[in-house]
């Protein structure tokens, strides 16, 4: 009987290590599985976030072309809401060849330094307050060098009307001229 029993205990030994040895197999089977997930996992966001994939990341390509540079008609805020974050608008005054931001006299090397550091939903507002053309060319170039977003705002008021004199006063001119050519010829 000892041999037999002998026999039982080895067959039962080879059961328990080979049932161990799957135990084994199937753990790492599992952890294989969920490395191999969490590798995807964290490649599908990191290309997500450089944009590599369609459908993730900065979803603003375009809008800044179509609003750079141009000059707003009227005064009212037009937001333009993206995924991760508002547009945040900040208005620069330009008076003379002074450039006020936020209550402040600054110079454009200051308002530069200031709008670089700025995130990139941020809209400046650049308001004309009897500005020189070169401090508005000055800063409109500034702001196209930094690739940041801007809009030129008309003051409502005595600005308006002024203007629309002027433009009116222009034409006047330009008619009576173009007579005053054409009856010399």
């Amino acid at each position: 009987m000892s041999i037999e029993k002998d026999v039982e205990k080895k067959y039962i030994d080879e059961l328990e290590r080979k049932n161990k040895k799957l135990k084994k197999k199937k753990k790492r089977r599992l952890l294989l599985l969920l490395l191999l997930l969490l590798l995807l996992g964290g490649g599908g966001l990191l290309m997500g976030m450089f944009g590599l994939l369609p459908g993730f990341g900065d979803s603003s390509s375009g809008s800044d072309s179509a609003s750079s540079g141009t000059a707003s008609s009227s005064a009212a805020e037009t937001t333009t809401t993206t995924e991760a974050e508002p547009t945040i608008y900040v208005d620069i005054k330009v008076s003379g060849s002074s450039y006020i931001y936020e209550g402040t006299v600054k110079t454009l090397e200051e308002v530069k330094s200031t709008i670089t550091t700025m995130k990139d939903n941020v809209v400046v507002r650049i308001t004309d307050d009897n500005a020189t053309k070169n401090a508005m060319d000055n800063l409109k170039s500034m702001l196209t060098d930094s690739n940041r977003t801007f809009e030129a705002v008309e003051t409502s008021g005595s600005k308006a009307e002024d203007s629309s004199l002027m433009r009116a006063e222009t034409f006047k001119t330009l008619a009576t001229s173009e007579e005053s050519s054409s009856e010399k010829e």
